[in-house]
């Protein structure tokens, strides 16, 4: 049996993307990991300004809004960790 084990240098994120419905980060190596905004209650509430107010952080695994108190690492993407308090949508919970 083989058990996945994420590399840490794997991570490294170059960009990242919110849309209404979304977060993307699009990654060094050209991949993109994409999730539904509502994973973070946080983000999904701020304004599109506060929402565009994110830098990536020192290691270049995580990204941060620090006027909302947000902050998301690559890995928590991949595995699908969610923020405390995340409810899926009526459409998304089917």
């Amino acid at each position: 049996m083989t058990i996945l084990d994420i590399d840490d240098r794997n991570l490294q994120i170059s960009d990242v993307s919110v849309s209404e419905n979304s977060i993307v980060f699009i990654m060094v190596d050209g991949r993109t990991i994409t999730a539904p905004l509502w994973w973070y209650p946080r983000l999904q509430a701020a304004s599109p300004a506060d929402r565009d107010g994110w830098k990536i952080l020192p290691f270049g695994d995580a990204v941060g809004w620090e006027e909302i108190d947000e902050y998301i690492s690559a890995k928590a993407l991949i595995v699908g960790g969610t923020a405390p308090g995340a409810t899926p949508p009526a459409e998304a919970a089917e």
